[in-house]
């Protein structure tokens, strides 16, 4: 059982990178539009991080970085740091904004939850109180 709960989680994270490759490089060269957003608030939503201009450019290259860590098995907890914040705003844009509570959003924020509970120790060496440091 042990044997495939492990290659289960090494499934989930070349899944979870390879989404995030595509979705990076996507952002970056364009070549996939998505499905536009269904609701007034969600395009509003939408609009505004395209008019930044700068915006899915910079989620871009997090997304294409974090992606090719999670696949190469390097770096994962800083890949699955970097992609904390927008799995969050991933999951609340499509439960609040597109009214999908079990859509994408969830299986993404479920995905990320997994393979942070399997990397717990790394993660959880970030929460511990740095001690006395001498002053600069």
């Amino acid at each position: 059982m042990k044997s495939v709960i492990h290659w289960l989680l090494i499934a989930l994270r070349l899944i979870f990178g390879a989404w995030f490759v595509f979705a990076g490089l996507n952002d970056v060269l364009h070549f996939w539009q998505p499905p536009a957003p269904a609701t007034p608030q969600s395009q509003l939503f939408m609009q505004g991080l395209a008019g930044s201009g700068y915006i899915f450019p910079v989620l871009g290259v997090v997304y294409t970085l974090s992606g090719l860590f999670l696949l190469t098995n390097r770096f994962v907890a800083l890949a699955l740091v970097m992609l904390a914040a927008p799995v969050v705003v991933i999951f609340g844009y499509h439960s609040v904004m597109e009214d999908h509570l079990l859509g994408p959003g969830l299986a993404v924020l479920l995905i990320y939850l997994v393979l942070a509970w399997q990397q717990r120790a790394t993660l959880g060496a970030l929460l511990q109180p740095a001690g006395n440091r001498a002053s600069l």
